[in-house]
């Protein structure tokens, strides 16, 4: 196939128009520009920006392998949780009213909660995301899966987001469809679908995500880390990264007016740097942009699907199991995800089905000043007004990404 080459007319019409996944077009010549590929490995096309080039994970420094007894604290930690700290019969009606309360101390972990602190202790700089590995889904109900994800993240952070309106702190991704199919009356994003998803950040310090199943194909995930992402811009495109470090008027449902501003890309005081930026808040997509918020500048669509092209050139993939638990740093790290195929119960397999929540980082430094508004609405509020559901539901607008 020839490679995109229409002249500087067809290149300014790639960036005329933000989108929430960027086009082959886009990635093509990014790749070019940053010197990411031999412009002979690229070819145009959706496979371009499908594409993750960097090997599955397979080192085990990451990950925390659960031992027999690890399972066996978490065991007691439920029958705890259940047991000792609420009425049973509250308990078992698995409405969720009572999870909003579960904190470490009332899922004692003593040994593997030392283990889990170790590890949340390098998220800053040696090490920003680890997972933990061996637990057995298919083994709980949903409301036992619900206590065990809370429970473990309880010993990461113990402070989860909610938006503002939005008193959800545990959100469910899955493929769901939109009630009567009617998706121009409810906002069904791309976390409750099965396509790409380009790099991107949600909002909040920590992430963790909850493998509850699989799907029958596709659907892995990767992780980027954003100094290994600027590195790789600043080589040839110094200019996207200055225009990062300015200001993009933004959605945001949770404000009188509707939208933010302020940058994507931040320095930190140690001269790190962070990032939050979200697709769905910035592109045209799943909720165009309001009326009322002009356009992206091309120069900013161009830094926005640059962090993706170069995000592709430096990630990391994991192809999670079933019982996987993932926690990252989500000011350093982005994160993409490729489109997959869910089974069918007549051919015995499964759906993609995975669990969100989204943390403070106890004990971190402030976050930049820009961001200090959003994180009070994240987390400035009592552990009582929190909505935990246990059943499957769309994210709202305001909890998307």
């Amino acid at each position: 196939m020839a490679p995109y080459d229409g002249g500087p007319a067809f290149y300014d019409s790639i960036w005329s128009t933000s989108s929430y996944n960027p086009s082959p077009a886009s990635i093509y010549e990014l790749k070019k520009e940053l010197r990411l590929q031999q412009a002979s490995w690229v070819t145009p096309g959706p496979q371009v920006i499908d594409s993750h080039d960097r090997e599955e994970v397979k080192t085990d420094s990451w990950i925390l392998q659960l031992s027999l007894n690890d399972l066996q604290e978490i065991e007691d930690a439920v029958t705890h949780f259940q047991s000792k700290s609420y009425p049973r019969s509250q308990v078992h009606r698995n409405t969720g009213l009572d999870l909003n309360r579960l904190q470490a101390e009332h899922f004692p972990l003593p040994t593997l909660g030392a283990k889990i602190k170790e590890r949340s202790k390098l998220f800053h700089n040696e090490q920003p995301y680890f997972l933990v590995r061996g637990l057995k889904p298919q083994w709980f109900s949903k409301y036992k899966n619900v206590v065990v994800f809370l429970g473990i993240a309880s010993h990461v952070s113990t402070k989860r987001a909610m938006a503002n309106d939005d008193a959800t702190v545990l959100h469910h991704v899955t493929n769901i469809e939109a009630p009567d199919g009617n998706e121009e009356k409810t906002y069904r994003g791309p976390a409750n679908r099965n396509i790409d998803i380009p790099f991107h950040t949600d909002y909040g310090d920590i992430v963790s995500l909850y493998t509850l199943s699989r799907p029958a194909s596709g659907g892995d995930f990767h992780l980027a880390d954003i100094n290994d992402i600027v590195s790789k811009i600043e080589q040839s495109r110094p200019d996207l990264l200055q225009t990062l470090q300015e200001d993009f008027t933004m959605a945001h449902p949770g404000r009188p007016s509707g939208f933010e501003t302020r940058p994507l890309l931040f320095s930190t005081p140690s001269g790190g740097k962070v990032i939050q930026a979200s697709r769905s808040r910035l592109c045209n997509g799943f909720r165009p942009r309001p009326a009322e918020i002009a356009e992206l500048s091309p120069l900013q669509i161009q830094a926005i699907d640059a962090l993706h092209a170069a995000g592709q050139q430096v990630s990391r993939r994991i192809r999670f199991l079933s019982g996987d638990m993932l926690f990252f740093n989500n000011l350093r790290m982005m994160h993409a995800r490729d489109g997959y195929v869910d089974g069918c119960e007549a051919e015995n397999t499964t759906r993609r089905y995975l669990l969100r929540l989204i943390m403070r980082g106890d004990g971190w430094e402030e976050v930049p000043e820009p961001l200090r508004e959003t994180w009070r609405e994240l987390f400035e509020h009592n552990d009582a007004e929190e909505k935990v559901p246990v059943k499957e539901g769309l994210f709202s607008f305001k909890a998307s990404h």
